[in-house]
């Protein structure tokens, strides 16, 4: 019966909810990446919004060169603020057959004798990586630049790849630590299979922006990944059917190769007096709302100024001064965004603009400046001139606004004597006599005087119980740390516990073992945190060990996943209890 609620109550909301609003039909694809291999599966998705089912499948254009294998389709409904979306997800695997860049796309869908159609996507496919005839071994990292060369601030895209053949699990990743170098992850990771040297892997890969302060040649060092391997033909006797989770695994690290990376500075040749740093490619945008206006109304001018690159060295653009027009400048909006290309976002910029007479006044135009890494020159964008028509008020506005500068007087005719409309509904009395009923029973009295005092006695019976259970500051937080290893420690013996409750947990520990009160922890901080509170080099290393491992597991995507080190960390938290002062 249990079972029957939740259907129950989606029947009534589409049946009976008035608010309830069917979302329009709509149909999107996308890809997996932008760019891949003659030996990669690409994965594409058509998603149906709008309706819960099609007339038909979905009709694919643009994959002449490619090899496509159907896979599942998945349904959704989701309700959010009264509005309802139901659809239809379709997965597809495409097997490219030659190089080159293809418009994939657009999917049309026929939902009740109407056809849809879907965006576009472009897919770049290239031959395969050279290799070097040896066999690489059944797991292998690989890490690639999509340019060996760059301007100062123009990113870079950093690829690492680990390619499988085996059973992993655990997987933490440590990028290198480059001074003027700085790694965004792009997205989540993507897996796929590909061939490598004739032989079939699953491969994980993930994306980095990589983003250079300061020009240079930058040696950079392999990445190193860590995991458990399980291999076939090492199971515990109490495995079953090779699940990992039964078989018995080797911890293992592998690397990358390193890279070479050069940073050109920024050429002075051309350079225009405003440039202020920003790099990459960007258009700008401008529309004045509404473009007539009368006297005393105002109209808004906005600016989109958007693009790819270095986002938050976009300036904040100031509108030259109107004559006969007041200007008031809003708070501009920053929206940095990443895909697989890289870093994009747009700045919002608006002003109100208020006319103080009538005439047709004219907006300037508003320029910026910066170096476009594709064309490797220097450009200015600007807005065009834009025109504000500026109509006389109404009359009727007009006549009130000099009546009230003038402040006339009502005229005699529209004055009215005061009316009695009635009594009032109580005796006006008229000595305090009048007051004394001479009725009132003692026990009204009694009555009444409890009433009239029983908010004191709460209010002093609460005062009371809260003095006598209020502790020091001090006091508090030393229960706190008392209870803090005690914690810890029973989070861990409740069973599984994933790397990202687990890194909380240690967290909070810290808090209220030291009375802290910090957000969040490197585990550079931590151990700072530690050696202040004469915990040895020892002890403070491992932690600090534990809290990199968990930190990676959060920043690879594996932080909802089960921790397997539970059982060290009750171990550890005695010893930082034994040696912290």
């Amino acid at each position: 019966m249990n079972k029957r609620i939740p259907a129950l109550i989606l029947v009534f909301i589409f049946l009976f909810s008035p608010c309830v609003v069917i979302a329009d039909v709509s149909v999107s694809l996308r890809i997996d990446r932008k760019k891949a291999t003659l030996g990669d599966s690409i994965t594409m998705v058509v998603s149906l919004s709008g309706a819960r089912k099609s007339d038909s499948p979905p009709i694919l254009n643009g994959l002449a060169s490619f090899e496509v294998t159907r896979g599942g389709t998945s349904s959704r409904v989701e309700i959010i603020n009264g509005r309802v979306n139901s659809g239809i997800d379709y997965t597809y695997a495409l097997q490219p057959k030659k190089t080159g860049t293809f418009t994939i796309g657009p999917a049309e869908v026929k939902v009740k004798g109407k056809v849809t159609k879907s965006n576009t996507e472009t897919l770049t496919i290239a031959e395969l990586p050279q290799s070097s005839g040896v066999d690489r071994g059944p797991l292998f990292l690989s890490a690639g630049l999509s340019s060996e060369k760059v301007y100062v601030e123009e990113q870079a895209i950093y690829t690492l790849k680990l390619y499988l053949r085996t059973r992993i699990s655990d997987i933490s990743l440590n990028l290198p630590e480059m001074e003027h170098l700085t790694f965004k992850q792009l997205g989540k990771p993507v897996e796929y299979q590909s061939v490598y040297n004739g032989q079939s892997y699953q491969v994980l890969e993930v994306r980095y922006a990589l983003i250079p302060s300061k020009e240079g040649i930058y040696g950079i060092g392999p990445s190193k990944m860590s995991m458990t391997v399980f291999q076939q033909g090492r199971q515990s006797p109490r495995g079953l059917f090779g699940d990992p989770f039964f078989s018995s695994g080797r911890p293992m690290t592998i690397a990358s190769e390193p890279l070479e990376l050069t940073v050109l500075s920024l050429p002075e040749k051309g350079r225009p007096v405003n440039f202020n740093g920003l790099v990459g490619a960007y258009d700008i945008q401008s529309q004045l709302a509404p473009s007539e206006i009368k006297t005393g109304e105002s109209a808004t001018l906005t600016v989109l100024l958007s693009g790819r690159g270095n986002i938050k060295r976009i300036p904040d653009l100031r509108l030259p001064e109107v004559a006969h027009i007041k200007v008031y400048a809003d708070q501009p909006v920053l929206k940095e965004e990443t895909d697989v290309n890289g870093l994009m976002g747009s700045k919002t910029m608006k002003w109100a603009l208020v006319p103080e007479k009538e005439g047709v006044f004219e907006i300037p135009s508003l320029s910026v400046s910066f170096f476009d890494t594709t064309r490797q020159r220097y450009r200015a964008i600007k807005t065009p001139p834009l025109s504000l028509n500026v109509l006389p008020a109404d009359k009727d506005q007009m006549h009130a606004s000099l009546d009230v500068s003038k402040e006339q007087k009502i005229t005699e005719t529209e004055k009215q004597e005061v009316k009695e409309l009635g009594h009032d509904i109580l005796p006006v009395h008229t000595s305090i006599e009048a007051l004394h009923s001479g009725t009132r029973s003692g026990t009204g009295r009694a009555i009444f005087w409890i009433v009239l005092m029983t908010p004191v006695f709460i209010y002093s019976a609460a005062l009371s119980v809260l003095k006598f259970h209020k502790k020091s500051p001090g006091s508090m937080a030393v229960a706190r740390a008392k209870k803090a290893a005690k914690t810890v420690t029973r989070q861990c013996r409740k069973g599984k516990i994933t790397s990202n409750d687990l890194s909380l947990t240690i967290l909070q520990y810290l808090n209220d073992r030291f009375n802290l009160s910090h957000g969040s922890l490197t585990p550079d901080e931590a151990a700072d945190i530690l050696l202040s509170r004469g915990v040895r080099v020892e002890t403070v290393e491992m932690l600090r060990g534990v809290l990199q491992q968990l930190e990676d597991a959060v920043y690879t995507g594996k932080g909802h996943e089960a921790c397997d080190m539970t059982e060290d960390i009750p171990k550890l938290i005695r010893l930082i209890e034994k040696e912290a002062r």
